[in-house]
């Protein structure tokens, strides 16, 4: 019985990764012909110059739905859990570097005690990361309409959610069944898994607060 309640759980969180992403669509393709509207009319030279490319209003998802009209519960329900999705990445990015830097610190200082809460860490950090993803895909829709640095963000995301997943079973299999290569394996996998949500932290960062916010 609990493993029906589970699949049907999982039918409808995949339901609603399906439906959301064409509503989010429709309201960026709304949004985007009133900004055309806006730009070509009859008062267009009146409008403020466009600022630098890369700002908050330009990749920010929030941003440019700020202005639209009041949508269905069910859309502003898609919203809202898009609009967790900021909130729900820092637990994994937390979590896998917390994960990363004790395994190197066991290694190095040779005190594998300092690893016997990655277990734990890294089973957390797996999971947050799927949430994340999910989140991010309700945030940003069906892909074919991203620039570059939301197409990079996206895809990224979802390798590490896949790697978190499969670091953890690495760290499982090596606990359980202890050797030197299945050491290796896991290990690899976890370095994979940080240096990637690094990269992805700083793509998401681009996303947020503009391509130049970690100019000096």
């Amino acid at each position: 019985m609990r493993l029906r309640k589970c699949l049907r759980g999982l039918v409808v969180v995949l339901a609603l990764l399906v439906s959301a992403p064409a509503f989010a669509h429709e309201d960026h393709d709304k949004a985007s012909a009133a900004r055309t509207q806006v730009a070509t009319g009859p008062n267009a030279g009146m409008a403020a110059a466009p600022g630098p490319i890369g700002t908050v209003e330009d990749m920010d998802h929030g941003a440019r739905m700020a202005g639209a009209a009041p949508a269905p519960m069910p859309r502003r329900l898609y919203r809202w859990f898009g609009a967790m999705h900021p909130a729900a990445v820092h637990f994994p990015i937390a979590l896998f570097l917390v994960a990363a830097v004790l395994e190197i610190a066991a290694l190095t200082l040779g005190r594998p005690v300092l690893t016997q809460g990655t277990r734990v860490i890294i089973a957390l950090a797996a999971l947050s990361a799927v949430v994340a993803v999910m989140l991010g895909w309700f945030a940003m829709g069906l892909p074919g309409k991203d620039d570059a640095t939301h197409a990079y963000h996206r895809w990224l995301g979802t390798s590490i959610a896949a790697l978190g997943l499969l670091s953890w079973w690495a760290k499982e299999h090596w606990v359980r069944n202890p050797g030197r290569g299945r050491e290796l394996v896991y290990i690899a996998l976890l370095t994979i898994t940080a240096a990637a949500v690094v990269l992805n932290g700083l793509l998401g960062g681009m996303l947020t607060h503009g391509l130049r916010h970690l100019m000096l």
